[in-house]
């Protein structure tokens, strides 16, 4: 049986050049190999998180190509060697996503998966009020905020620089509403400091606990462990002031 043949029997089809690992992505994780592609149908009208990274046992670069719509394609680089997802946080505005691994070498997988509250690939943990939930890396816990001031406390029980994602309040300008911080850091960073925190980040602390506190009313949260994949230890509570 031919390749080709192989691939409309599993329900692959082929363009030249691309091959569609999967036309009809639910934000799973999983890994795409050289000019391997996956297609979201229509994302959530508000925040997803992209986490991916370089799975290549050599010190191979890799290319991710991001589309939706007919809007130019957002091209990202990912360094081999690093044990932790990028992120890209944005809102697609209820378009299609495109994303393609475009590295020069042919051996480099990259892994990807998107995080957010509704997206269909993604089972999160409950998050009670009060209660300390732990998370492993990549994994997600949602729950419902109370209508008064609140605090998110995320927390690692080890030395190991720890990355947390979390979506939920109004909307900012862009249409978006997610964060990302990271415990355990080099310095501490975002506001109050009058430091600038990396790309991408909201804050960044050196001690192993970040609160956050808010009053985003009767509202669901979102929170996912972005950490690297040797991290342990987290835990995320919510809790009412």
């Amino acid at each position: 049986m031919s390749t080709a043949s192989a691939r409309r029997l599993t329900g692959e089809f082929e363009l030249p050049g691309l091959i569609s690992a999967n036309s009809n992505w639910d934000g799973s994780p999983l890994t795409l190999l050289v000019n391997q592609n996956v297609v979201m149908p229509q994302t959530p009208n508000g925040t997803v998180i992209i986490g991916y990274f370089n799975q290549s046992q050599q010190n191979n670069g890799g290319v991710l190509s991001i589309t939706s719509g007919g809007g130019q394609p957002l091209v990202l680089n990912v360094p081999a060697g690093a044990l932790q997802p990028f992120i890209l946080m944005r809102n697609w505005s209820a378009n299609n996503l495109s994303i393609t691994n475009i590295s020069p070498n042919q051996n480099t997988p990259i892994w990807i998966a998107a995080f957010g509250p509704g997206i269909p690939g993604q089972y999160p943990l409950s998050l009670p009020v009060g209660t300390p939930v732990p998370l492993a890396p990549a994994q997600s816990a949602q729950g419902n905020a109370l209508p008064q001031w609140m605090q998110l406390n995320m927390l690692s029980n080890s030395p190991a620089l720890t990355i947390f994602a979390f979506i939920g309040g109004p909307l900012d300008p862009t249409g978006n509403n997610g964060y990302v911080v990271a415990v355990n850091a080099s310095q501490n960073t975002g506001p109050g400091t009058g430091v600038q925190p990396p790309p991408g980040y909201y804050a960044t602390i050196t001690s192993n606990a970040l609160p956050y506190s808010f009053n985003w009313g009767s509202s669901l949260v979102y929170v996912v462990n972005m950490s690297p994949a040797t991290g342990s230890g987290a835990q995320v509570t919510m809790r009412a002031l």
